[in-house]
């Protein structure tokens, strides 16, 4: 995320680890205030509307959520183009923070004041499979606000001041990473996962990483990926489809985005052998990570995974936070989490205990993963997690900058296009008999990775 940018949510807050399981479903988790829709249980959306979607010539994407009783648009231009993709470790993160200095028009500070005086908000992000590059604003701004992004995202101008002035500012933001035990176990968990596979790597790269990418490197990188076949124009808001088309059309021929290649597939990580790694760091904790490779967002489980992390680990209800904290007051904090990329997926368990405690913490986590098996997820189990992810889903469906990251996440990676409200749909179409399979498969101990941090 571009660090001088707006972003309500913040970390370790209930709202930003719901915002991990990223596209586990359609729709990401926000809170918003709907109390009297989710005391009727048999509530269903309005409407169930495709979103619109145009191919241009030049292979871009225009994808139209269209919301007429808002007043407000949610902008984005999506690239298909994430840390697995990098040349060398943290090139894309770092290229979203060096297209914010300056473009071969104006300066970042300039932009920024344009983008003030229309009362907007610029943001960006990095993922492992995309970047982002997003406005918020009054929808009677919607071309200029189309005409910031593209400058910004199309026409750079690189310079080695501006390259050196970002190198120093990211490698502060890694170090804060390593100040951080849960980013430090997982991000070792993800090696024993991935291995050499980028997935394995860092967002944001490494302090050497980082300091060995060049200008020439960005721009090269900027002319493979930032190109109209490898991107999306996706805007959520009182906006008609053919409206947006012809600004984006103007927009692209206003700063001559070139055409590119339609991306290959990126190749899958091969399975690996379950691992435990011990790490010494000083912190005044011991830190427990333990993950286990699952299917990706394009695969029909992808619901009934949901469902599953939310009655073992993510709620205040879970099993794992019942045995682990409330009767055995092992942790503070233990939790689960899910994160679905195209083609794999990670289930990751992270819990914070007193070094003493390190192994009966691993012994009571052990015998829940086992339990999966032995005791299967129950019926009032099932109903309280789908009820709660269904609820969660049905709120987020009130976000325009939810909406617009629900289909950017519903297009780009998991290949597909259907109205926002399906994948609702889906949570209550889900099985219990779909979430007991899902959690035997997962149920053997010896086939989940360790990392102790201590």
């Amino acid at each position: 995320m571009h660090p001088g940018s707006d972003w309500p949510i913040e970390p370790h807050s209930v709202e930003y680890r719901f915002l991990q399981i990223r596209s586990t479903c359609s729709i990401p988790y926000e809170p918003q205030t709907m109390r009297k829709r989710l005391l009727d249980s048999t509530y269903r959306p309005s409407s169930l509307v495709t979103p619109a979607c145009t191919e241009l010539p030049s292979g871009l994407r225009v994808i139209t959520d269209t919301v007429p009783y808002a007043r407000t648009v949610a902008l984005g231009v999506w690239v298909e183009c994430g840390s697995r993709h990098d040349t060398s470790a943290g090139i894309a993160h770092m290229l979203e923070h060096v297209l914010f200095r300056r473009s071969r028009r104006t300066s970042g500070m300039a932009r920024s004041r344009r983008v003030e005086e229309l009362g907007a908000y610029l943001n960006a992000s990095t993922s492992k499979e995309l970047t982002c590059y997003d406005v918020r604003g009054l929808a009677e701004h919607l071309e200029q606000l189309t005409d910031i992004l593209f400058e910004l995202v199309f026409a750079p101008a690189f310079t080695p001041r501006d390259v050196e002035k970002e190198r120093a500012i990211i490698a502060e933001e890694i170090r804060s990473y390593e100040d951080d035990p849960e980013e430090v176990v997982c991000d070792a968990l993800d090696e024993l996962l991935f291995g050499s596979h980028p997935l394995a790597h860092p967002i944001a790269g490494t302090l050497d990483s980082v300091a060995q990418i060049t200008t020439s490197d960005l721009e090269a990188f900027h002319r493979t990926w930032y190109v109209g076949s490898r991107c999306a124009v996706i805007a959520s808001g009182p906006i008609e489809h053919h409206a947006l088309v012809e600004i984006v059309e103007r927009a692209l021929e206003r700063w001559s985005v070139p055409s590119g290649i339609r991306p290959m597939s990126s190749t899958p990580p091969r399975r690996r052998s379950p691992q435990r790694r011990i790490l010494a760091r000083t912190f005044q904790q011991a830190h427990c990570a333990l993950g286990i490779r699952v299917a990706g967002a394009q695969h029909p489980s992808r619901h009934a995974l949901a469902v599953l992390n939310v009655l073992w680990g993510d709620s205040s209800s879970c099993r794992l936070y019942r045995r682990v904290r409330e009767q055995r007051a092992l942790a503070y904090n233990v939790y689960s989490t899910l994160q679905l990329w195209s083609d794999c997926g990670e289930l990751t368990i992270y819990a914070g205990t007193h070094p003493n405690r390190v192994s009966a913490t691993l012994d009571a986590i052990t015998d829940e993963i086992a339990r999966l098996g032995t005791a299967a997820p129950t019926a009032a189990e099932f109903r309280r997690a789908q009820q709660q992810l269904r609820a969660s889903l049905v709120m987020s469906t009130e976000s325009l900058s939810a909406r617009m990251h629900a289909l950017a996440r519903m297009v780009l990676e998991e290949k597909r296009l259907e109205p926002i409200e399906a994948g609702i749909e889906s949570i209550e179409n889900t099985t219990l008999e779909q979430v007991q399979s899902l959690a035997a498969s997962i149920s053997d101990p010896s086939q989940w990775s360790v990392v102790v941090c201590q």
